[in-house]
């Protein structure tokens, strides 16, 4: 049970959040509560030389190009932003709070990781200021694109980190986690693993080079073709060809109707529900059966039509890990 007067602390410390700050500080800016001025550039400070050294305090410069002064190894972390879970997992990092705890439900990738006890704070774009003063964290990790929305009111509770929202750069994203939490050999060792999954599973796949492939998000009477880069990148992916219409489409893919699908006909098809949920996802497939349409598709007549996990779309390191695995495992069984 609480005491009396940690419940006085909170409820002065909550009424100040909830009271709002005259304005946002600027992204550059950092607050004096968990900052330093910024240092010229070409010189260290001595917190900057124990980073490579795996020691504390360091600083660490966040997403928005702000210097926090880390005095020690986060120990309570609470966690905004659910595409990141992946990298704390992989670093065997776990945090005490977190928004938006659906997906320990719904991605396979996370899985092993879903009975962890981490207090569930409401969503990325509305969390629960309430209980993250109650849970008491010494470090909020946030995604840089909401901190002008209350960015200043979680620097009330403690000190707040950025990171950037890229779901195209896994590696660096693990290299930033790295940092943090004084983890960077193991950050790199990671890397260097799953780079080299999916270097094997390039050459293992280069038999299929005249076949082409379709990554394609299913939800209620929507697709969606997904160009996610471990697929299709020609230098730091597997190297599947991508039915030629994939061609023009932006570097997160776009919006197709079935007929557009019928259109690109791939050889190989891998579907995944855009919701996240494996259930529902069954369930479209199920109502797909009887259309005509999708019956024309080469990868349904032949039988090459395979689910992937949803945490594909977020991609973080372990999703990728499944997906890879999870490519080459269905399209060698032919």
């Amino acid at each position: 049970m609480k005491t009396l007067m940690r419940l006085f602390v909170s409820i002065a410390l909550l009424a100040g959040i909830l009271a709002g700050c005259a304005g946002t500080p600027e992204p550059n800016n950092s607050s004096a509560a968990n900052s330093t001025a910024p240092a010229k550039e070409g010189t260290a400070t001595p917190e900057k030389a124990n980073q490579e050294t795996g020691k504390w305090p360091r600083t660490y410069v966040d997403a928005l190009g702000r210097e926090i002064v880390l005095e020690k190894k986060p120990e309570k972390v609470a966690l905004l932003f659910f595409r990141n879970f992946e990298h704390l997992f992989l670093l065997d990092e776990s945090p005490v709070a977190a928004t938006d705890l659906n997906v320990l439900k719904e991605w396979e990738s996370l899985a092993p990781y879903k009975d962890k006890p981490i207090t569930d704070i409401g969503s990325m774009t509305s969390p629960n200021l309430e209980k993250l003063v109650e849970i008491g964290p010494d470090l909020i990790i946030m995604v840089s694109g909401r901190y002008g929305s209350y960015g200043d009111k979680l620097e009330k509770i403690a000190p707040v980190v950025t990171v950037d929202s890229n779901e195209n750069n896994w590696q660096g994203a693990l290299r930033e986690y790295g940092k943090i939490f004084g983890k960077e050999q193991k950050a790199e060792n990671e890397i260097s693993r799953i780079e080299t999954l999916i270097a094997d599973s390039k050459e293992q796949l280069k038999k299929f080079s005249d076949k082409t492939f379709g990554v394609i998000l299913l939800g209620d009477k929507q697709f969606w073709g997904f160009t996610t880069q471990f697929v299709f990148n020609k230098e730091s992916g597997l190297a599947l060809n991508p039915p030629s219409k994939y061609v023009n489409m932006s570097t997160k893919g776009e919006q197709i109707s079935l007929e557009g699908l019928a259109a690109m006909n791939p050889d190989y098809m891998f579907v995944a529900d855009i919701g996240g949920s494996s259930k529902k996802l069954q369930g479209y497939l199920k109502n797909l059966e009887s259309d005509s349409a999708w019956n024309s598709l080469q990868a349904v007549k032949n039988g090459h039509k395979y689910a992937l996990d949803s945490s594909i779309a977020a991609g973080g390191p372990l999703g990728i890990e499944l997906g890879v695995k999870t490519i080459v495992k269905n399209i060698l069984a032919k």
